[in-house]
Formats: structure tokens, C-alpha cells, sequence
């Protein structure tokens, strides 16, 4: 039963009650119509109370909500790297495809990655690999520049930046550590690296 009804039913019952107390005070003593006022307020009560039990026993509860991805939502990618122990993280805006997908749709497009965390506007995937981030640099003085090779997995090392800046404006310790070579890990890092001999 809605609501619109209970009350519509509870506003007759009243309605009844008082003429039916007005009806029995005008033909009984003071004494007899209380306690008759009394009897029908208590069964109006029950009446009242009972039909608010029984529609209340078929309400279902739907105030859960499924998360849903949101279109301003962020995706962090945690890859994770057991041959050198590092952690390379990656933020990027929702693809639009992925807006408003539940939990389980994400599960199935990324099956081989754990959910980590799972709101509308901020997920977190990450996965597992077994040999090392592509993230570890060395930096070399080749020819009087500043040139940046990747270490690959086998320890070679490939070309990954020549860079413009001369190595004759370095300072000499600067100089001393390029002929070495400075190991760097994350191109955040190498970044940083390169901004400070600019």
C-alpha cells in the first residue's frame, strides 16, 4: 500500500472515531463515554498501526546505488616489476567508452589486472611483471653532449636522447660523473636530471 493511502485510511478512521465518540458521549454518562472514547482510540491505534506493518512487510529496500564510472573519472595503472623492484604509475582521463561501466564491465575489458580501488571518478588497476621497468636511464658525455641511453633487461644499453647541452658548461664534478656515466631510474627522475644542466 502507498503512503497516499495509508494516510487517506488513517484520516477516515479518525474521522470515524470522533463522530462515533461525539454519538456515544450524547447517549452515555461522562464516565462510560471516556472509557468508550478510550477503547476506539486504542483500536483505531491497532488498526492504524497493523496496516502500516503489513505494507511495510512488501517494501523492498533499492537505496543501493551500483558505482558507475564517472565522465570526469581518473585511471591510475600501477605496473609493478619483480626484476627490479620498481613501481611505474601512469594517470589518464576515462576513455569515454568507459563511462558509466560498473566494477564487473572494468573487471572484464582489464581481466588481467586487480582492481585496487573502485569509485566513480578514481581507479586504481594494477599488475604484476616479471622482469624489469623500461625506466632506467644512464647519462653519458658523447662527442661534448649530454646523451641519454636506456638500460635494457640484458644490460646493454640503446640510444634513447641526444640531448643539446654541451658538456663544456658543466661543472667539472658534473664532467667527472658523465665520464662514469650517472645511472637514473624513472623518466621523471632523467627529467629532473636534465632541467638541472640546462
Amino acid at each position: 500500500m502507498n503512503k497516499f493511502i495509508i494516510i487517506l485510511l488513517s484520516v477516515v478512521v479518525i474521522i470515524a472515531s470522533i463522530i462515533t465518540a461525539v454519538v456515544i458521549y450524547n447517549g452515555e454518562d461522562e464516565e462510560q463515554a471516556k472509557v468508550s472514547i478510550k477503547n476506539i482510540e486504542e483500536n483505531t491505534t491497532n488498526t492504524l498501526n497493523n496496516t502500516i506493518n503489513s505494507d511495510n512487510k512488501n517494501v523492498i529496500e533499492t537505496n543501493v546505488k551500483e558505482v558507475r564510472i564517472s565522465p570526469n573519472a581518473f585511471i591510475t595503472f600501477k605496473e609493478i616489476y619483480e626484476g627490479c623492484g620498481h613501481t611505474k604509475v601512469d594517470f589518464v582521463e576515462v576513455p569515454q567508452d568507459f563511462v558509466n561501466l560498473s566494477e564487473d564491465e572494468l573487471k572484464d575489458k582489464y581481466s588481467d589486472w586487480n582492481i585496487e580501488k573502485f569509485t566513480d571518478t578514481d581507479i586504481v588497476l594494477s599488475k604484476e611483471f616479471n622482469g624489469s621497468c623500461d625506466e632506467h636511464f644512464i647519462v653519458k658525455d658523447v662527442n661534448g653532449v649530454v646523451t641519454v641511453f636506456r638500460i635494457k633487461e640484458d644490460n646493454t644499453e640503446e640510444e634513447y636522447q641526444v640531448t643539446d647541452i654541451a658538456t663544456e658548461y658543466l661543472t667539472d664534478t658534473d664532467k667527472l660523473e658523465m665520464e662514469k656515466g650517472i645511472r637514473v631510474n624513472g623518466k621523471q627522475n632523467l627529467n629532473q636530471l636534465i632541467e638541472d644542466y640546462e
